[in-house]
């Protein structure tokens, strides 16, 4: 069984590795998610170093909610979660995105221009919650 504790703890561990990776310039001090992450160094590699379970479900469950948690604790680091409002050319707000918001406020004004090349009307990002 997954508990937060468990969440908790794993991902105290690789937060404390990505500091000292970001101190030495490894990892991007900007770094808001774990796939950013994984585009400068091998993610897993923080995974192993901190002993978090793999090879079963409950392993990938548990892995799953840590980088989670990693990505949360980033983004707030960034000011977010952000998210993206889309108001259409007759005045109705959509809210556009993901679910769990956007890790930087860059990411989300790159979705929201799109949406606005692509169907008009204007955007507004807000710092999520």
């Amino acid at each position: 069984m997954i508990t937060t504790a468990d969440v908790q703890r794993y991902a105290d561990a690789i937060m404390v590795m990505i500091k000292e990776d970001q101190e030495t310039g490894q990892v991007p001090r900007d770094a808001s998610s774990w796939d950013e992450i994984d585009d400068t160094v091998d993610e897993n590699d923080y995974c192993r170093r901190a002993g978090l379970p793999s090879g079963d479900p409950e392993a990938t469950e548990l892995r799953d909610a840590v980088t989670d948690e990693i990505t949360r604790r980033l983004s707030r680091a960034e000011g977010g979660p952000w998210s993206v409002t889309w108001t259409h050319p007759d005045g109705h707000e959509v809210n556009i995105g993901r679910t769990a918001g956007y890790a930087t406020r860059a990411e989300a004004d790159t979705v929201g221009s799109d949406y606005q090349a692509e169907h008009g009307g204007s955007y507004q990002v807000q710092v999520s919650g």
